[in-house]
């Protein structure tokens, strides 16, 4: 979603999650001149995408792969990138997100072909990460 270039304004938008109890799992901020453009990930999206819309945001959602990197293995990362080069997948963006699955760190990717990048990861015998698997787990 877009924002002004204020001071507060991210706190502002932040707080019509919280009413709702919405989970910030991951935040990416690109600051232009005159606003910022919010990419988040949430635990809910469609109440996150409701509320924001409701206060006046203008906001857009996005599919992302999210992926389960091994714990114990130091280039889990590269398995990853390894495996969607190998497939010609262009990776737009990405997001190291701030809540773990099972133990896990999660990578989030915006890929230009999903299907192709899901089996990609499958084959690579790393694990999916569903939206319902996103957020705390003692609130789960």
């Amino acid at each position: 979603f877009f924002l002004p270039n204020r001071l507060g304004a991210l706190f502002r938008a932040t707080q019509h999650l919280e009413r709702e109890s919405v989970r910030i799992c991951g935040l990416s901020l690109l600051d232009a001149t005159d606003h910022v453009v919010v990419r988040m990930i949430v635990d809910r999206p469609t109440v996150a995408k409701a509320q924001l819309a409701q206060a006046g945001y203008p906001v857009y959602e996005t599919d992302l792969l999210g992926i389960a990197l091994p714990a114990k293995e130091e280039f889990g990362i590269r398995k990853v990138l390894s495996g969607l080069l190998g497939a010609e997948i262009n990776i737009a963006y990405a997001y190291a997100l701030i809540v773990q699955v099972e133990g896990h760190p999660v990578l989030a990717l915006k890929v230009d072909d999903m299907e192709v990048a899901a089996r990609v990861v499958r084959s690579a015998k790393l694990d999916l990460v569903d939206q319902a698997e996103l957020g705390w787990e003692e609130l789960r």
